[in-house]
């Protein structure tokens, strides 16, 4: 049996085997092959590659026809194949699916008996090719496994490097903003502690830039979500919170933010309950006290931000990716955790 659709004509010895044995073979197949189709990733691999090819080949033996390649009609096929058919697909099976070891070698020696010279030359090609195959992914994931423990390794030594924390105390963080780009201004506020008072003065001075991009205020507008609340009644902490969200508002009415390049990742039903709450409170005749453009009005940068640092629950550290680069440039971690007293 070849790929190309040239069919050996010799035919196995079907005859060793019962009727019994052939409707259990035909039907163990069809349920392998139906299995595999409504698997999440149907019929993947060199294996199914080979092991589908036949099951059309042999359809077209026994002119038969396949209405398609979908899990149905493979499973039909196979129903109705020739007794010969089904001998040659489950040596075919053996041939393909069973993994390199001793006892199935004698396994798929004693499958292949029944079949012809040809044919058997052909599986044994197959076979060997299918596990040349899986010797290669098997590197493969064991070099994607080690490059994991690597990356998991590094990361705990990142978490606890001294090297790698910047102080954020509100003063130090303050002067510390003032000096970094619009990128890492987005990544202090994508992460920002709304429940936390103490370093508002940083991300108030973040929203007073007019280089401040707009996805930057629009993650800390639709974040907050106090846009239905009456200032008077709230605490002093979110009070400060819903004043700034007022002073976005305004700013972003006006045009004052010109740059518009980062895309922000405030969840989609965020956005909507604010537009909601807004076109509700109007139809009531009590529209809110400020408001920013609507949905088809807004426009908003597609790239992430680019920046060295991480930031998150008050903690502001130097990125991942930027500590292993300066980490190899000095050669410090060769005895972590000795090299900094971590």
């Amino acid at each position: 049996m070849s790929a190309d659709g040239i069919r050996h004509q010799a035919q196995p010895d079907s005859d060793r085997l019962s009727d019994e044995d052939i409707t259990l073979y035909r039907d163990l197949l069809r349920d392998r092959a139906m299995v595999q189709g409504y698997a999440d990733r149907p019929f993947e691999g060199l294996s199914w590659d080979y092991f589908l090819a036949d099951v059309e080949l042999e359809a077209r033996a026994a002119r038969i026809k396949m209405r398609d390649q979908t899990v149905g009609s493979i499973c039909d096929t196979i129903q109705v194949l020739p007794p010969t058919a089904i001998v040659r697909l489950r040596a075919a099976r053996y041939a393909y699916f069973s993994p390199l070891a001793p006892e199935n070698e004698a396994q798929v020696d004693e499958v292949l008996q029944l079949l012809d010279a040809a044919t058997v030359k052909l599986m044994r090609q197959r076979r060997h090719a299918v596990h040349a195959v899986q010797a290669i992914e098997a590197k493969q994931e064991e070099a994607r496994k080690e490059t994991a423990a690597r990356e998991a390794a590094l990361l705990a030594e990142w978490y606890a490097c001294p090297y790698s924390k910047l102080s954020s105390e509100p003063e130090d963080f303050l002067r510390w903003i003032k000096v970094q780009t619009p990128d890492t201004w987005h990544v202090i506020v994508e992460s920002w502690d709304y429940n936390g008072g103490d370093r508002d003065d940083v991300i108030e001075w973040i929203f007073d830039q007019p280089n401040c991009d707009l996805g930057t205020a629009a993650q800390f507008f639709f974040t907050a979500g106090l846009a239905n609340e009456e200032p008077e009644k709230l605490s002093p902490l979110y009070r400060r919170s819903w004043h700034l969200m007022k002073r976005i508002a305004d700013n972003w009415q006006i045009g004052f933010y010109v740059r518009n390049e980062l895309q922000h990742s405030v969840e989609p039903s965020d956005m909507t309950h604010y537009d909601e709450l807004v076109a509700r409170r109007e139809a009531e005749g009590r529209p809110l006290r400020w408001k920013v453009p609507g949905p088809k009005a807004r426009r908003f940068g597609a790239r992430r931000p680019v920046s060295a640092y991480w930031y998150e629950h008050g903690h502001l550290k130097l990125g991942f990716a930027a500590w292993k680069r300066q980490r190899e440039r000095s050669g410090c971690g060769k005895d972590f955790p000795c090299c900094c007293a971590a």
